[in-house]
């Protein structure tokens, strides 16, 4: 991509995410975003068809980074509990964003977005497991982490290891219900 596209592009993510920490989406015009971007409303236009376009790439892009951290995803049915923290754990480093930029009305929609990608990912992989205690047990597990990390007030030099246990030991639990994958 040419490098004027990118530095016009990372302005008006720039430009959002400020926004974003201080306004609910639909409070916020392309008119402001591109003053703000340092760009004219055309050049915001070549880029996305309004502000909803470019908040659905912005969460892609968030996924996509939190499903980089989960390493060996594929292999969550093997061992659900690790993965399980280690998906605590991308939410908790990705929460600054999740709760500026995906609060309000596009907080149930990001979830379901997530949710939708990793079971995705994992049935693409295992699709024999496909079935409803499955989805059941992973919506739990997916959803319940996202609220309860979206939930905790965001503070960098907190110690989480209360909430990780807690999760942890609800995620045993859970975890018996679901179907292991055939040798």
């Amino acid at each position: 991509m040419d490098l004027r596209i990118q530095k016009t592009k990372a302005a008006i993510k720039e430009a959002f995410f400020e926004l974003r920490r201080k306004k609910p989406i639909e409070k916020i015009t392309v008119t402001e975003l591109s003053r703000l971007a340092g760009i004219n409303k055309a050049t915001f236009y070549l880029h996305y068809s309004d502000i909803y376009s470019l908040a659905d790439e912005m969460e892609d892009e968030v996924i996509d980074d939190i499903l980089s951290e989960i390493q060996g995803l594929n292999k969550f049915f093997d061992d659900p509990k690790k993965h399980s923290a280690d998906l605590f754990m991308a939410f908790m480093k990705n929460r600054a964003m999740l709760n500026y930029i995906f609060s309000g009305s596009r907080y149930s929609q990001f979830s379901k977005k997530v949710e939708e990608r990793i079971k995705a990912h994992l049935y693409a992989e295992f699709p024999k497991l496909r079935n409803r205690r499955n989805d059941v047990v992973l919506s739990f597990i997916i959803q319940g982490t996202f609220h309860t990390v979206s939930a905790s007030i965001p503070d960098k030099d907190a110690d989480y290891s209360e909430e990780f246990a807690i999760i942890s030991r609800l995620t045993d639990h859970i975890i018996s219900e679901l179907i292991p994958p055939e040798e």
